[in-house]
């Protein structure tokens, strides 16, 4: 959330004796929402300008409104973990001892702009909890209230897309679409100077001293076949780094090897957002969605001609050597790692990550070992990792693999505790909160099925033709699709009874084969695996005090070193001898 105390100066130039509205009436609350961070911030008029209306709305409804009363999203979407300031105010809509029974809202588009379930359920909650919602500009019934709606959600979508076409016209037309310049160019107008025009007619054209420290990293790595690490080395405290960064970094300048941009070819309309299932499922949950950025087909980029920075052979050789070093290096052994995506360092909150190290033998022979190390340490050049200041050291993988597997073995073998926590999962609060919404939506589709029916009656009775039939039938069955597409959203995330007693089920299979086994250490790869990423959320490490503790369905603090001790190389394997 953006710090919104800026806007406390226009709260207190409205307010008297401390509150807003109506000096002598009853207690309110007030809600506002802009829809980013952006908006938020300083010198933006959004916030300002809502307070200033729910002051006016508070004062004709005699209500007023002290400062710790007042919640502030800045938030677009309708996901409560997304808005805060709102679920705070739900929270306390539902308290019996509240405050008040009044919330001064400007537009109803600030409750949310999607109009197809969102503010109805909204309002209808407010009025199931006995609080009343007020607006600077209100609305007389439902069907004004829906016809508002409506007319907003359609005008953000139209926003939305006239955006991103006005976007793809941009580019096709020779001009950049990026909001900010790539590190060595700078933006231009039509002429090639830098003026107002600019933000119309985006052009590049080489940066005077960037872009010879462009040509300097191509030549570092396709000449002198640097690694990405060793160019970042070489520039720190050489050269400044890019804006917005404190330092060079090894992957970075990865990025700046891969973009096309630098031999002269601006790509737009290259990357989507798409909805993809989460890498890690629960077994028996349903499949958890995430944001992902996917690369289009190459067919649907749009290719702008810029000023190159460096020649076409060098671009391909500097690709070319990257390439190389990503197949040499030792870090891409096809090494598994049983806690990869799950490891957390206790100190300063970067991902422990899988590394592996070959050492050479005087009998010509390798042995390899496999760590766990703070990200926060490795990769990173000096200056990084010194600003950071992260003392942890790195963990032997068996060390630390053996000990969570023996942890989780514990409970799984007495697993009373835990399908205990199942239980409590059963009757969670987000669980019924999801329920409540679908119930919602679900009493909007059966109401729908009663409007259709009433069309029906109205047609049969000659009250409008069949082209007007037709039509009005049309909007309620696509109402209707949408409303059963935001129902099957929801189904999708709701964990059912069925599936916590599947759970359940299969925790008691995992514990009675585990004590049919005799010894859990010797299970396959596969099958820890499978159950540590069942049961387990987080493992956070502390090399230094050689512990480590467990977050999600097993929890607790567990000593790290069972056997063997904490260290990067204190185990390894042979690799075939090499003479």
């Amino acid at each position: 959330m953006a710090d919104l105390s800026f806007f406390k100066d226009t709260f207190d130039r409205h307010a008297t004796g401390g509150v807003i509205g109506d000096p002598q009436g009853r207690l309110g609350y007030a809600y506002m929402r802009v829809s980013s961070s952006g908006q938020a911030e300083e010198g933006r008029s959004g916030l300002p300008r809502q307070i200033t209306r729910i002051h006016e709305a508070a004062a004709k409804n005699g209500i007023c409104i002290p400062w710790d009363m007042v919640y502030a999203d800045d938030h677009t979407g309708f996901e409560f973990r997304d808005r805060p300031e709102l679920s705070k105010l739900r929270d306390e809509l539902k308290n019996p001892d509240r405050l008040a029974d009044d919330v001064v809202i400007e537009y109803l588009d600030r409750l949310s702009r999607n109009a197809d379930w969102h503010q109805g359920f909204l309002l209808d909650e407010m009025e199931q909890h006995n609080l009343q919602a007020l607006f600077w500009k209100g609305f007389s019934s439902r069907i004004e209230r829906a016809v508002m709606g409506a007319i907003s959600q359609d005008g953000m979508e139209r926003e939305l897309q006239n955006m991103y076409e006005g976007t793809l016209d941009k580019a096709r037309s020779g001009r950049i679409t990026a909001k900010t310049p790539n590190y060595g160019y700078i933006f231009v107008d039509a002429e090639g100077k830098e003026s107002p025009k600019v933000k119309k007619e985006t052009y590049y054209a080489p940066h005077p001293e960037e872009s010879l420290i462009v040509e300097l990293i191509f030549q570092k790595v396709a000449l002198e076949g640097m690694s990405t690490r060793a160019v970042a080395y070489y520039l720190e405290g050489r050269i400044p780094p890019p804006r917005k960064y404190q330092y060079w970094e090894p992957r970075q300048i990865g990025l700046f090897i891969r973009n096309p941009v630098y031999k002269g070819e601006f790509v737009c309309h290259r990357w989507e957002h798409v909805k993809v299932p989460a890498k890690h499922q629960r077994p028996g949950e349903p499949i958890r969605m995430v944001s992902a950025k996917r690369e289009r087909p190459r067919d649907e980029w749009i290719i702008v001609p810029v000023p190159p920075l460096v020649s076409e052979e060098l671009w391909e050789a500097a690709n070319a050597m990257m390439d190389k070093n990503a197949k040499m290096s030792s870090r891409n052994s096809k090494l598994k790692y049983l806690l990869t995506g799950l490891t957390e360092c206790a100190e300063c909150g970067y991902a422990y990550s899988g590394a592996c190290r070959t050492y050479h033998r005087k009998d010509g022979g390798k042995t390899l070992t496999r760590s766990y190390r703070c990200t926060s340490r490795s990769n990173r050049v000096k200056v990084i990792r010194d600003a950071i200041g992260c003392t942890q050291g790195g963990v032997n993988s068996d060390v630390i693999e053996d000990a969570v597997w023996h942890s989780i073995c514990q409970v799984l073998l007495e697993p009373e505790q835990l399908l205990a926590q199942l239980d409590e999962e059963l009757a969670g609060g987000e669980r019924a909160n999801l329920q409540k919404q679908m119930s919602y939506i679900q009493k909007q589709i059966r109401n729908l099925a009663v409007e259709d029916e009433k069309l029906y009656k109205a047609y049969i009775a000659d009250v409008f033709d069949a082209n007007e039939f037709a039509a009005r039938r049309q909007l309620l069955k696509e109402r209707e699709s949408t409303l059963q597409n935001e129902l099957d959203v929801l189904s999708d995330r709701q964990v059912t009874t069925e599936q916590i007693e599947a759970d359940k089920a299969l925790i008691l299979e995992i514990a009675e084969a585990l004590r049919a086994a005799g010894t859990a250490i010797d299970a396959p790869y596969e099958l820890k695996n499978r159950i540590i990423r069942m049961v387990v959320e987080k493992v956070m490490i502390d090399a230094a005090n050689q512990t480590f503790e467990l977050y999600g369905f097993v929890k607790g603090t567990h000593a790290l070193a069972l056997s063997g001790s904490i260290a990067s190389s204190s185990a390894g394997r042979d690799l075939t001898r090499q003479s």
